[in-house]
Formats: structure tokens, C-alpha cells, sequence
């Protein structure tokens, strides 16, 4: 089965507080984009905000940051479900990687669509997830590269148990592709929270209606990987 998981990403406390608890009885998991201003331009809350809203979804933290050793840790605390770092920043991949073990958090790394997948050959045994991201990082609403989809296949072929997350981009028919290419999680901001095409008499509920649209759209989907 194929996870649809709404991105979050916030400049503000309210706006997050307003997403966050929008999607809670609509979805298990949630992706929270964290960005310093310096690996992407733009800033967005921080490990603080996202400490001060309780809620009953699972966490999953994607740092899009430089100095990514300084950024870690606030956020474990969180106890998340799930860490995500890029690659592209990091100083010593591998004591990341031992770091992350020594919490016991799921984590992974994420990849520019610059970024070859071959890349990752020799952390791809190591971690839980990887994740492509389909855009440019930073702000959501960009379009999707297409290129991702052979990046999954490849990635898959590398690891077949590997959980493969597509980030950027995503709508129903993007979302089906990226399916049927291997893909396990698709994350999804824009469609999900600034949809204004989909029917719904309140933000509440084109939040909703968006959401079960991507469900629908890969919920029969067999990636061509196992057909």
C-alpha cells in the first residue's frame, strides 16, 4: 500500500498549528519540513514550535538544512517517528548514520533531483528510508521533475525492502507514476493545503477531498517493480 503523508511547511506557529491540526483526524503520519535559510532560501519554524503543539499524528522531521550536526538532536528529542537529512549537507555521512542508531530513531537520507541515486551505494543497506525529492528544495508549489521516476526505479533495484518517499510535486497522476514506478510514501503540501481547485465548502474540507483524492489515485496501483 501506498502512504499519502501532507507536508508541512511553516513560517509561522499558527500556520502550523492550523495545518497540523487540520490533517490530524485525516491522516497517521505527517512530513514537517524544517529549512534554515541557508540550505534552501527560505525559513520555517523551528524544533521549538514543533515541540509546543501536542498532537496525535506521527512525526516525520525532514531537516533541509546546512550544519546538519547541529540540527539533529533538538529533534530527537521530539521522539519522532522518523528523521530525514540530506545527503548534499552532510559532512560524515556515516557518523550521522552511527548517530541515529545510537537513538533508535528510523532515519534516512533525502536527495536533490541533481543528486544521483548511485550516491547513496554505500549508505542504501543502512538506513530505513530514502527519500527523492522531485523539486528544488525549500518552497512548495514547484513542478515535478520527471527524471525521479527512473531515480526509483534505479533506487529500488539497490534495495528492494528499502521504504522509497517522493517529495515535491505531487497530484493524482503524478502521484499514480510515482507509484507504479516503487515508490512507498508520497508526500504531498501544496495540493493538500493550498488546493484551490478542489471542491469543498471550508478549508477543512478541501483539505479532506484533496487528501482522498491522492488515496484514491494509487489505491490500486501495482508498481511494475513486482508485477
Amino acid at each position: 500500500m501506498v502512504e499519502i503523508v501532507p507536508a508541512i511547511l511553516s513560517k509561522t506557529r499558527d500556520d502550523y498549528h492550523r495545518k497540523i491540526k487540520t490533517v490530524e483526524p485525516l491522516t497517521d503520519w505527517v512530513q514537517i519540513d524544517i529549512v534554515d535559510n541557508q540550505y534552501a532560501r527560505n525559513q520555517t519554524i523551528d524544533a521549538e514550535v514543533v515541540a509546543s503543539i501536542r498532537t496525535t499524528l506521527k512525526l516525520e522531521i525532514q531537516l533541509m538544512v546546512e550544519h546538519i550536526e547541529n540540527w539533529i538532536d533538538p529533534f530527537v528529542k521530539l521522539k519522532p517517528e522518523r528523521i530525514i537529512f540530506p545527503l548534499e549537507s552532510a559532512r560524515d555521512p556515516l557518523k550521522l548514520v552511527y548517530h541515529m542508531k545510537n537513538h533508535a530513531i528510523p532515519f534516512g537520507f533525502s536527495l536533490e533531483p541533481k543528486t544521483p541515486v548511485d550516491d547513496l551505494q554505500h549508505f542504501v543497506d543502512k538506513i530505513d528510508v530514502a527519500l527523492l525529492l522531485a523539486v528544488n528544495p525549500g518552497f512548495s508549489g514547484q513542478h515535478f521533475v520527471f527524471g525521479v521516476l527512473e531515480k526509483i526505479r534505479k533506487l529500488r533495484a539497490m534495495r528492494p525492502d528499502l521504504l522509497i518517499e517522493i517529495d515535491g510535486g505531487i497530484d493524482p497522476g503524478i502521484a499514480r507514476k510515482c507509484a507504479e514506478a516503487g515508490a512507498n510514501i508520497l508526500a504531498s503540501g501544496s495540493y493538500v493545503f493550498d488546493n484551490d481547485k478542489i471542491e469543498g465548502n471550508s478549508y477543512n474540507e478541501r483539505v479532506a477531498n484533496s487528501i482522498r483524492v491522492l488515496k484514491e489515485s494509487v489505491a490500486d496501483v501495482i508498481p511494475e517493480t513486482y508485477a
